[in-house]
């Protein structure tokens, strides 16, 4: 009688847990899935690839979008958006692939210093901004990396 009673309330147990929702959920009680970005590529006329990107539940961009030079293969740029407004990391790059352009936004404004790079991949210069606003203390380069003074 016990291994039978057992057996039942085993039974009961996983009945109980298997018509319960399964669907995972996040620190906050919700499940994720509405927050999670969907993936949009658009394309040229010519049908090579111009961007793909990330959008919220909105259609805001959200997320990376990475944007690619007319052969649909080389990347131009990687840019972090959040909920349609620039924010963290971007990057321009050469056709080379080599960077061009490293900065960071916050609020949809340049924030911090700004990278830019010769072609070789020696420092341009250095630009630092707050709020959107270049600082006066720009730092350029020659293509051999020395300082040039104004």
């Amino acid at each position: 009688m016990k291994g039978v009673l057992y057996y039942l309330v085993i039974f009961l147990v996983v009945s109980v847990s298997a018509g319960c929702s399964s669907e995972k959920k996040d620190s906050s009680g919700s499940s994720g899935d509405e927050a999670k970005p969907k993936l949009v590529r658009k394309h040229r006329d010519d049908g090579t690839l111009s961007s793909v990107s990330q959008v919220d539940e909105d259609g805001y961009l959200h997320g990376v979008k990475v944007n690619y030079y007319e052969d649909g293969k080389t990347i131009h740029s990687k840019v972090s958006y959040k909920h349609g407004r620039k924010e963290g990391p971007a990057i321009w790059y050469y056709k080379s692939g080599q960077i061009y352009e490293q900065t960071n936004f916050h609020y949809g404004r340049r924030q911090g210093v700004t990278k830019r790079y010769y072609e070789n991949g020696v420092l341009m210069e250095e630009v630092t901004y707050k709020q959107g606003e270049e600082l006066p203390d720009k730092k350029v380069y020659n293509r051999d990396g020395e300082p040039i003074s104004d």
